[in-house]
Order: structure tokens, then C-alpha cells, then sequence
């Protein structure tokens, strides 16, 4: 199976100025760095970007041929959304080997909120994001959890979801990462609301 991959271009125009004239064009400015790699400014196109997010994820590693000067394999190390209209403005990009080492932040997703709806309960997102350090090959897309089964009081901690090996998560396994409330504060009990019952996490 071919590495995705995704078209960069070299960016002489830096600056506050000059980015927002760049965005307002349909691209956004980037930087791209990396162990013995200099930090180089970059551009990609918005609609380009969209499309590889879509389909591949935020952690796929991909090549790329950047300003015809460099084949590299890159991995998306950090997005910056504007505060108002959420729209992608700036992106880091990261050199990677595939077999080098890094460390990521994953996204939480998680399935059954629909069942909670129904049951009158609503789902609190506590943590966004789990990091892990793991070959960059083998960069997990998500961290799944079902909480179909998950009743008002209950939550899930970081310890309660599963990776693939090799992968060695750093965030603290206590954290609770998804927290089940009652559609009302009278309808669970202070003991219950600190009440954790793990519940599987689905591999990602």
C-alpha cells in the first residue's frame, strides 16, 4: 500500500501580514522542522489539507516532495484553529523516520452518546486528547471508547482505554477522560457522581 501524501510548497512571504493575505488566498502558512532538518516556512492548500484530514487523519504519515528539494516523510505535530469561525490558520509539520520514536496527542472518540441521550443523561468530555510516544509508523488515528453501557455516575479514565503494542501512553491513567451526568443534579447522589466503573476501551 503507497504512503499518503500531500503537496507542500516553500514560503518566502513570513509575517502577520503576510499570512493573513496567504489565508484570504486559500492556503495556509506552515512551518516544517525535524531532526537535521532546518526549520523551513511552508504553505498548503486548504482544500488539499481538508480532503487528506478527511481521509487519512491527523496522524497519518505521508510524503511529500517539499519545494522539489526533499523527499520526506512528515507527520502533523501541531494545528492552530482561529478562536471565532474554527477555521485551520497555521500548522507544524515534523520530519519523521517511520521507525523514529515520537510522541503524539490522539483524539478521543467515543460511540454510544446517542444511548445516553435516550436514557436522559448527557456525555462530559473531560479530556480531549491522550498522549502516547510510539513509532511514528504506527501512530494510533483515535482513542476509542463505547459508553453505551455507561450509566449516570460513571466515567472512564485514561487507564481504561487500549492501544496497540508499542505504543506507551504519558498521560496519567487516573485522569478521567468521559463523565456521564444525569439530566438533572438531583438525580445522582454525591457518591455515586465519584463513583469510576471501567468499562472497555475498543483498540484503536
Amino acid at each position: 500500500m503507497n504512503d499518503p501524501t500531500l503537496k507542500l510548497e516553500k514560503r518566502d512571504a513570513v509575517g502577520g501580514g503576510k499570512a493573513k493575505r496567504l489565508l484570504e488566498q486559500g492556503f495556509i502558512p506552515a512551518v516544517v522542522y525535524g531532526r537535521g532538518f532546518e526549520s523551513t516556512a511552508a504553505q498548503v492548500d486548504r482544500s488539499e489539507l481538508k480532503r487528506f484530514l478527511k481521509t487519512k487523519g491527523k496522524n497519518a504519515v505521508f510524503k511529500t516532495e517539499f519545494a522539489q528539494e526533499h523527499d520526506l516523510s512528515l507527520v502533523i505535530k501541531d494545528i492552530q484553529y482561529h478562536p471565532v469561525n474554527k477555521e485551520i490558520i497555521h500548522l507544524d509539520f515534523q520530519k519523521v523516520d517511520p521507525q523514529e520514536t515520537v510522541q503524539m496527542e490522539i483524539p478521543v472518540r467515543v460511540t454510544g452518546e446517542e444511548t445516553c441521550a435516550k436514557a436522559g443523561n448527557s456525555v462530559l468530555h473531560q479530556l480531549n486528547t491522550i498522549t502516547v510516544e510510539c513509532p511514528a509508523g504506527g501512530i494510533p488515528k483515535y482513542a476509542s471508547a463505547d459508553i453505551s453501557g455507561l450509566e449516570a455516575g460513571q466515567s472512564i479514565t485514561v487507564a481504561d482505554f487500549r492501544f496497540p503494542e508499542g505504543v506507551k501512553v504519558l498521560t496519567d491513567p487516573s485522569k478521567v477522560v468521559i463523565t456521564i451526568k444525569g439530566h438533572r443534579s438531583d438525580q445522582v447522589s454525591d457518591e455515586e457522581k465519584e463513583t469510576h466503573i471501567p468499562v472497555p476501551a475498543t483498540e484503536s
